[in-house]
């Protein structure tokens, strides 16, 4: 079975790893283009894909957009209220996940005007469309309806990462505070003006790549894979009949722990309950997650697992999702 075809798929799959959740995203009316629609009709998968090799070794044009100093960007702290205050009156930031946030502004007119940042994204079309420059890096600008504009400037080529500024507007040229957003935020990445630390046993500073050791990957995604990385806390691989995905993502977590009304409780070892819930869909799939982190107002971060397989793959999903799940638990530092 050729996994080309599955990338839009298993790219959603880590969409929803990685996607944001929280109250603000009720706020948030401007619909994210994070996966082009093309994806799976890349001419060379090799660009974007390793097989049975750690993650690739990206290059970035700068070194201040590596990815390990991309992931202590604090992504609030970019969108700067000084540059802001040009376009209008600024709001609350509204955090999402580890490397995006927004601010829901007034423009001067008292319209809405909706700014979002969000860094180390995985760039595609984006990537091959780059026909313009802002701040020195090659970027690309895509229109919607009139009503949203996204900035992308690109960071890395192979594979291709970026960050995009997303401008929700509709009632004037959107654009162009995008570009004005976008060299603010390219020069205080360059100056290393909104580094953070990472607290204790986070998940932030981690690659989800290279965390796993091969031998867990190979007994859950096979002998013969593909390696897609995803953003800066994703990561998935795919084989001829089965594929894995592991995401580390800052979100809500409830007092109960009930994530699904569905899901079941597991010992993964190690003092750790993990939380598995699994899906009878066209493509069958079992997910595991787990706290690792949990902080004030019920903030805090997860590690989530997911095994899926076309329904003609005969292999249980949950076994296999919970033993790369305990496999992993030891790698990640406590807090």
């Amino acid at each position: 079975m050729h996994v080309v075809p599955r990338l839009v798929a298993v790219l959603s799959a880590i969409l929803l790893l990685a996607g944001c959740a929280g109250a603000d995203l009720a706020k948030q009316r401007f619909p994210r283009t994070t996966i082009p629609a093309n994806a799976e009709n890349v001419s060379d998968p090799s660009e974007t894909a390793t097989r049975n090799t750690p993650a690739p070794d990206g290059k970035p044009v700068d070194p201040a957009f590596a990815a390990d100093k991309l992931r202590l960007t604090d992504p609030c702290e970019l969108l700067d209220e000084d540059v802001l205050k040009r376009f209008g009156t600024p709001g609350d930031r509204s955090r999402s996940g580890f490397s995006r946030c927004s601010n829901f502004m007034k423009d001067k007119a008292g319209k809405d005007l909706a700014v979002t940042v969000e860094l180390g994204q995985t760039m595609t079309s984006e990537l091959k469309n780059a026909d313009k420059q802002l701040a020195g890096l090659r970027s690309h600008e895509q229109t919607l309806e009139n009503s949203a504009c996204f900035v992308s400037v690109i960071t890395q080529e192979k594979p291709g990462l970026g960050i995009t500024v997303q401008i929700g507007y509709e009632d004037g040229d959107a654009c162009a505070p995008g570009r004005e957003v976008a060299e603010s935020v390219v020069k205080q990445i360059k100056d290393r003006a909104a580094t953070r630390t990472a607290a204790k046993g986070s998940l932030i500073t981690l690659d989800p790549c290279t965390l796993p050791d091969k031998a867990a990957v190979d007994a859950a995604a096979g002998a013969d894979y593909r390696l897609y990385p995803y953003g800066l806390h994703s990561c998935a691989w795919v084989g001829d009949d089965r594929e894995l995905s592991l995401g580390f993502r800052e979100t809500f977590i409830p007092d109960d722990r009930e994530f699904d009304k569905g899901q079941t409780e597991v010992d993964l070892g190690g003092g750790v309950t993990g939380y598995q819930v699994s899906s009878t869909t066209a493509f069958p799939s079992c997910e595991v997650k787990w706290v690792q982190l949990a902080g004030d107002d019920n903030d805090g971060e997860l590690v989530e697992v997911k095994s899926a397989g076309p329904k003609e793959s005969q292999f249980d999903r949950c076994a296999s999702a919970v033993a790369f799940a305990k496999a992993l638990v030891g790698k990640i530092p406590k807090g």
